[in-house]
């Protein structure tokens, strides 16, 4: 795009801090953002929140799974599993996120993943046991390689609006998010 996407205002806050204020609002114990430049970025958004801690991924241009190792390492130990979010998807509810928590407890799934009309979406839970798998994935795949390895395992969770699972990629996503919120 040509420029910080997350920091693009949508109603009066970064598309980012939409994200963030969500899982600050979920039944997420803590929440790492993992960013790339963190002083622009903090600069853009100003969010204190007890549960709120940064982390900054130097190795951003190897791909989105840095983004996962820098979130992972500082991790709370004592979790039992992490959600990762994507921060260019700013429609995100707590209700998505709670829902996905919810799910996880009752199904004891080591992968939970919304869909929405058959395809698996973001954001995307996975158990403790598997950080290190995670923890050895390379370049742009995200945690796509263990959804697929554990698909069988997986616990998948239907979402009938496709809002949360909008991104920012491009100039006419931004546009239709500004239309859409």
């Amino acid at each position: 795009m040509g420029q910080q996407k997350l920091l693009l205002d949508l109603k009066g806050k970064p598309v980012l801090q939409w994200t963030i204020e969500a899982a600050l609002g979920s039944k997420l114990d803590e929440v790492v953002c993992v960013v790339r430049e963190l002083k622009n970025i903090r600069e853009g958004i100003s969010l204190n929140h007890e549960k709120l801690r940064w982390a900054m991924n130097d190795r951003a241009a190897e791909g989105q799974s840095t983004s996962v190792t820098a979130g992972l390492k500082v991790v709370s130990p004592q979790s039992e599993a992490a959600l990762f979010l994507v921060g260019d998807q700013p429609l995100v509810k707590p209700e998505l996120i709670n829902s996905l928590i919810d799910l996880f407890r009752k199904s004891g799934a080591p992968i939970v993943a919304p869909t929405f009309q058959g395809q698996t979406r973001n954001p995307v839970l996975f158990h403790k046991g598997l950080f290190p798998e995670l923890l050895k994935l390379t370049g742009d795949g995200g945690g796509r390689r263990l959804i697929e390895k554990y698909d069988d395992k997986a616990a998948f969770l239907e979402w009938k609006d496709e809002a949360p699972f909008l991104d920012v990629d491009r100039w006419e996503d931004y546009e239709r998010l500004l239309q859409s919120h």
